[in-house]
């Protein structure tokens, strides 16, 4: 079961844009693989990625993105 949050994120890219990593309350999250984005317009999407939090955990999480402002939406157990 997920975990609905609606918070917000720092999000990290890389030089061509992609999503790498992200920081919520207080822990860095790196994304190992996108798994779907969805979302017509390049200044709103949403993103489901598979991440590892720094203690190795594994998640699956839903990233919402508009204009310049990420927000973790759900958060599921991987």
């Amino acid at each position: 079961m997920g975990h609905l949050l609606n918070e917000s994120i720092r999000a990290e890219t890389d030089a061509s844009g992609r999503l790498t990593a992200y920081e919520w309350r207080g822990a860095r999250y790196t994304v190992r693989q996108v798994l779907k984005a969805y979302g017509e317009a390049d200044d709103a999407r949403i993103y489901r990625v598979r991440v590892q939090g720094e203690d190795s955990s594994v998640a699956v999480a839903e990233l919402a993105r508009a204009a310049d402002h990420w927000r973790l939406r759900h958060l599921f157990s991987a």
